[in-house]
């Protein structure tokens, strides 16, 4: 049976080389050495002397790894010393089959998801994300309490991996997953589980969820603020909070969620209450320096915002403001343009020239492939099919149906593809034979991914 002390035995012989020589070579100790190939019974190999004794051949790194599994299983017992950094090792090297071959053994013993826990969280700590998502799985895959903490934490974490996904279904699974684990988690992670849980509702277009999210996260942040203040205020000392992002910033986002998704809805004056709980928060008590950087960014989200609600409610007279707003804040322009679209088509009046004022910043959306930006792009699309239809304008609102077409389909979105298909199907008499040659192969597409 081949073993790793057989392994390396056989090539010090093949190298030609002594305990003596070779300790000198690896920068091992001879009577570690020694102690390794010859005790009774030998003495464990760590993985520092491991990589030390693989270097010293001149093999790659990591040539012994499928053998040192074994060596993390002595005496049917499991070394978590030896295991847990052997594991690391093997993640950020991409050792696949021999972190498969270890958590199989591992599983095997009682009680040792506290050691895989432990992995993934190192490995995250070290911003190896992508690689701990594999030992995150294994917890949510085994753990047996489903009111444990770390549980709670795997879930958190694999569903914060994903929120770069543009594909609808995957997020709407990842969704579905997390959201029961939301409040077995600490204070620090809840506040921003809630806010991711939020916003990926808001590109799945779920907006009583968008709601229901932003109101606990509002209810969560209120707490601790309370709570805060009456430490204070009683004299008590109140340890610095430990969060992702200064609390003012989950108080924020609790208040303009809840506006959008209310405005989503319909709900446009209670939309503009929720939006002047964010326009000025100077009032915030725990301010500290660094936080009035938020206090501005909600000033001017509320701003915008303020423009939508007026729009979206038929006052066009602030058109002219608005557009010089966008102007001075380019961040603002693409969901700006979605705004002006709806209010032009539902209370049908030409933006000719805003889109021709525009028209450069339009070409240059294309280079968003976030998750959120690429639902404005795929409504802004949308938005621009209608109008430009409504306006007689047939070649570019086609050609607009087609760039939506194509965005709903890398995202998965099946909604936005079924409007899109039921916009041109309703003008299709208007559609050039390239135009529905281009329809079809987007089509035929879809089918084949299906």
């Amino acid at each position: 049976m081949t073993t790793i002390r057989s392994e390396i035995e056989k090539h010090l012989h093949h190298f030609g080389h002594s305990l003596a020589s070779f300790a000198k070579l690896s920068g091992l100790n001879r009577g570690s050495l020694s102690a390794i190939l010859h005790g009774n019974p030998p003495k464990p190999i760590s993985l520092g002397q491991l990589d030390a004794l693989t270097e010293a051949f001149g093999f790659p790194e990591g040539w012994f790894y499928t053998l040192y599994i074994e060596e993390c299983f002595r005496d049917s017992k499991v070394s978590r010393r030896r295991v847990e950094p052997f594991l690391i090792r093997c993640a950020i090297m991409g050792k696949i089959d021999c972190i498969d071959e270890t958590l199989n053994r591992i599983l095997e013993y009682p009680k040792q998801l506290d050691l895989v826990f432990s992995v993934a969280e190192k490995l995250f700590e070290q911003d190896r994300v992508k690689e701990s998502l594999a030992f995150y799985t294994v917890v949510t895959e085994n753990e047996s309490d489903n009111f444990s903490e770390r549980l709670a934490i795997s879930h958190y974490r694999i569903f914060k991996s994903l929120q770069s996904v543009v594909d609808m279904e995957e997020k709407l699974r990842a969704v579905i997953t997390f959201e029961p684990y939301r409040f077995r988690l600490a204070e620090k992670l809840a506040l921003d589980g809630l806010l991711k849980l939020a916003n990926i509702s808001f590109t799945l277009h779920k907006w009583k969820d968008v709601e229901k999210f932003a109101d606990e996260l509002r209810a969560l942040t209120n707490g601790i603020y309370n709570e805060v203040l009456n430490k204070l205020r009683n004299g008590k000392r109140s340890e610095p909070l430990d969060l992702m992002k200064p609390l003012v910033f989950y108080y924020g986002h609790g208040h303009l969620l809840k506006a959008v998704a209310l405005a989503k809805q319909g709900n446009y004056e209670d939309a503009k209450k929720y939006t002047a709980g964010y326009a000025d928060l100077s009032g915030f008590e725990l301010l500290e320096e660094q936080d009035w950087v938020e206090v501005e960014s909600f000033r001017l989200f509320a701003k915008a915002n303020s423009f939508t609600l007026e729009l979206l409610l038929g006052n066009t007279e602030i058109l002219p403001l608005y557009v010089e707003f966008l102007s001075m804040n380019p961040d603002e322009i693409l969901p700006g343009l979605i705004t002006i679209l709806e209010s032009a088509n539902r209370f049908g009046y030409a933006v000719q020239d805003i889109l021709v004022r525009f028209s450069q910043e339009i070409l240059s959306f294309e280079r968003f492939e976030d998750p959120i930006n690429m639902d404005r792009r795929l409504r802004l699309n949308y938005q621009l099919a209608i109008y430009f239809i409504g306006q007689e304008l047939y070649e570019k609102g086609i050609d607009s149906i087609l760039q939506c077409m194509e965005l709903s389909i890398t995202m998965n979105n099946g909604k936005g593809l079924l409007q899109c298909i039921t916009l041109l199907e309703m003008n299709r008499i208007h559609a050039s034979s390239e135009q529905l040659s281009d329809f079809h192969i987007l089509i035929a597409t879809e089918f084949s991914r299906a």
